[in-house]
């Protein structure tokens, strides 16, 4: 663990507190970087809660629980050929449809759905998982619970396996397979195994594969980078409130208007924090992203470092990921990390399929005749006018 405080990251969220107040007070302040009081010491995992969670083995736990259950008694599928409800948006893109990140309608069937695409995606299996993905996008956002399966065929993204598996849900109240999976201790494992930062599908079943059934046996006995063995040790704080209410990190996008101040600035930050001592544990950063390839919404252009910060209050560490942007790259930067992985790829598969438009976190750019004519993006709803759909607030994005 010494080793690797020597050359990792994450701060007392106090200082992004005190920049914004000072930012907000002299714009001549641009590119100064605050001074702090000192933070309290990080200690090592020491809470119930946290060896419990590293200890974890899923083999006599209780199954696990629903994502979004509900008490609706189970209903028989109507006879009736029930057209499609009136007002939804029946698209194969998602991005043209605001979808919450809790579903009113159809829950439990949503829940055993991501259940069997989260089987689909630790199986190494990406078009099974990104048909569930398109499915889940689709019923998540229908007005009304769905009747019958001829109704869901008929939702663009429900193909007639998928229906059929709705019929069986609408007559028995469940999914087998799905309701099979939260009992299943190799499912389970797996699924913590993959939430582990810098961890993939392909690492969490080698781990299996081994004979580790919790983390702290792979801590204890696994060959580890640096940033897998500081992503388990942290594990119990990052894994806090996965929900959309709370969250267990921030995404903290940079910019200048003045350009020339960001040549360089990430490694004058993080160089900063680290002589003041705020800065806790430096996981990852942008010229290592050959080592951990699976991280999502890669940018090539974007300087990145993702750390951990400690809140003085708790001694609670969350992850905090710093992007810094050129001016021109802002609008596109925070619309490539505002919304679900899904809602990302629709838009960008929109922008060229239906614009000629290649978009990234980066840049917007108009493809004609082999050329290529870069937009500026000044903003999120600069872009959406841009590619011609309607503007979503970041909430509605969780397709």
């Amino acid at each position: 663990m010494d080793d690797i405080a020597k050359s990792v990251p994450v701060i007392d969220i106090q200082w992004i507190r005190d920049w914004k107040k000072l930012r907000s007070s002299d714009s001549d302040h641009d590119d100064f970087v605050p001074s702090l009081p000192p933070v309290m010491a990080t200690s090592a995992i020491s809470s119930s809660s946290g060896a419990e969670i590293l200890n974890r083995r899923f083999k006599d736990l209780p199954p696990e629980e629903l994502q979004f259950d509900d008490e609706i008694a189970r209903r028989r599928e109507a006879e009736a050929n029930v057209d499609i409800a009136p007002g939804f948006i029946n698209s194969k893109y998602e991005c043209l449809r605001p979808t919450p990140y809790e579903p009113k309608y159809n829950r439990k069937l949503v829940s055993l759905l991501l259940l069997l695409e989260r089987k689909r995606h630790l199986d190494n299996e990406p078009k099974r998982s990104l048909s569930y993905r398109h499915a889940i996008s689709a019923i998540k956002a229908y007005p009304r619970e769905i009747q019958s399966s001829k109704e869901a065929e008929k939702i663009i993204g429900v193909g007639k396996k998928m229906a059929e598996k709705i019929k069986v849900f609408l007559h028995t109240g469940t999914i087998e397979e799905a309701d099979k999976l939260r009992y299943d201790e190799q499912f389970r494992t797996l699924s913590l195994f993959s939430k582990v930062f810098g961890v993939g599908v392909t690492t969490a079943r080698l781990w299996w594969d081994m004979g580790y059934r919790t983390l702290q046996e792979v801590l204890a006995s696994a060959k580890l980078t640096a940033a897998v063995q500081l992503g388990i040790e942290l594990f119990p704080d990052f894994d806090q409130s996965r929900g959309k209410t709370k969250n267990g990190d921030v995404d903290l996008i940079i910019s200048s208007k003045r350009p020339d101040n960001m040549k360089g600035f990430l490694n004058k930050l993080t160089r900063r924090l680290i002589e003041k001592n705020y800065l806790k544990h430096k996981l990852w950063n942008s010229t290592e992203i050959k080592k951990i390839s699976h991280l999502e919404r890669p940018s090539a252009g974007a300087r990145q470092v993702f750390d951990s910060f400690e809140k003085p209050s708790t001694g609670i560490r969350r992850q905090v990921d710093l992007i810094c942007v050129q001016p021109d790259e802002l609008g596109t930067a925070i619309l490539g990390w505002t919304g679900s992985k899904q809602f990302e790829r629709s838009i960008r598969d929109y922008a060229k399929k239906e614009k000629n438009l290649l978009l990234n976190s980066q840049a917007m750019h108009l493809e004609q005749n082999g050329k290529r004519k870069k937009y500026v993006v000044h903003s999120e709803k600069d872009a959406f006018d841009m590619i011609g759909i309607p503007y979503l607030e970041p909430e509605l994005r969780n397709c």
